[in-house]
């Protein structure tokens, strides 16, 4: 089930939701919404550090991909162009994997800062929500208003598109007038599907989830052995 056929809440039934029920003590330091707001600070600070272990872990795949590359580029001139095809299809792959990663991590980023936005007006107050904006007009050194995390998909789609120039390099020549290559064929082919399940089957899932919990067993040894 998409999001589109998901009921919306409203603002009101999302505090209505998260405010201490009747008759217990609404401390301010004990009240649900304050606990609720400590948990996503800490879950978006958590979703932060996963996103930039995530880059280095691409980053890394990548630029052996890369290396790969370059290292097969002779070889391949001299008759052995399926070992760059190869090595364009894995970067165009991970690559294109680690574009839609940073739109994924993005969405749960920003779905916890929402939850900020939110639950602080009924504990902190406005914190998240006054931005202080330096004076300073330099347009060298002064800060910038800029989303790291959209320059970062910016630069991951960017390399989605360099890969994609080296696999058709890699790929080509193509015509009906040459013998075909089943083992060039194979490995665009390959690319092709990887890129579509990556696609399509990669998206969270937003309907009913279902479980069945079961019951585990143990025993507590005491008897030993002679």
């Amino acid at each position: 089930m998409s999001t589109k056929d998901r009921r919306r809440v409203s603002e009101h039934e999302y505090k209505e939701a998260f405010a201490s029920p009747k008759g217990f003590d609404d401390k301010e330091s004990e009240s649900r919404a304050r606990k609720a707001l400590e948990a996503a600070l800490d879950i978006r600070k958590l979703e932060i550090n996963l996103y930039w272990t995530r880059a280095a872990y691409f980053w890394a795949f990548i630029a052996a991909a890369f290396a790969g590359y370059a290292f097969t580029y002779k070889t391949a001139a001299n008759g052995e162009p399926w070992l760059s095809l190869l090595f364009s299809s894995l970067g165009i792959v991970f690559s294109y994997a680690w574009y839609l990663v940073n739109r994924g991590s993005k969405f749960w980023q920003s779905n916890w800062e929402c939850h900020v936005d939110l639950l602080e007006e009924m504990t902190l107050g406005p914190l998240y929500k006054y931005v202080a904006l330096s004076p300073e007009k330099d347009p060298f050194t002064s800060p910038g208003q800029f989303s790291v995390t959209k320059i970062n998909q910016m630069l991951s789609l960017f390399v989605v598109i360099v890969w994609l120039v080296l696999f058709v390099k890699a790929a080509l020549p193509i015509s009906f007038e040459l013998q075909i290559d089943m083992f060039k064929l194979s490995i665009i082919a390959l690319t092709i599907v990887a890129i579509i399940v990556l696609r399509l089957k990669g998206r969270t899932n937003f309907g009913v989830a279902e479980y069945e919990i079961i019951e585990r067993e143990y025993k507590i040894k005491t008897e030993q052995k002679v």
